[in-house]
């Protein structure tokens, strides 16, 4: 997963600002993930998933309410195949959305060690949910730059 968000980052770095930080904010997630689901002798402290589950939370809101509205726009002047892909990525996302959010609410305030022998298995979930994902958001963002690039090649009628 690390590379393959290295290549996205590399190719999506410069276009917009936006971009930048959702990227950024992607790579630290990522790297929280896998800080937190390697293998461990140990159960996280609760103040350690509190915080992972904040960021995860902050990153989906920062989708939907910067990167999605963004790309939404830019196929409101879209036609045909392009926004109906855009529109049925979009269905995925919020499917994703919800699951983090599940998440969320049964880890960010735990004090239940039962709960906490769950963590493994709902990480993997999470873990494939993230790299789905990433890979849909790109997908979303690439197509953004496509069409951006054929709108700037257009010629005036």
């Amino acid at each position: 997963m690390l590379r393959k968000m290295a290549h996205s980052k590399a190719k999506l770095t410069g276009k917009h600002q936006a971009l930048d930080d959702f990227m950024e904010a992607r790579q630290a997630l990522l790297v929280e993930y896998i800080r937190l689901s390697t293998d461990r002798k140990v159960l996280p402290e609760p103040q350690e998933l509190s915080d992972f589950c904040s960021q995860l939370v902050d990153y989906v809101s920062a989708a939907h309410f910067e990167i999605y509205d963004y790309v939404m726009a830019a196929y409101e002047s879209a036609r045909g195949s392009g926004r109906t892909l855009a529109e049925r990525i979009y269905l995925r996302l919020k499917k994703s959305s919800v699951l983090a959010l599940n998440f969320h609410d049964k880890y960010a305030k735990v004090d239940n060690d039962e709960v906490l022998l769950e963590l493994d298995k709902d990480l993997s979930v999470l873990g494939e949910m993230l790299e789905e994902r990433f890979s849909l958001e790109d997908r979303l963002v690439f197509a953004v730059s496509l069409l951006n690039h054929l709108s700037a090649n257009e010629e005036p009628a």
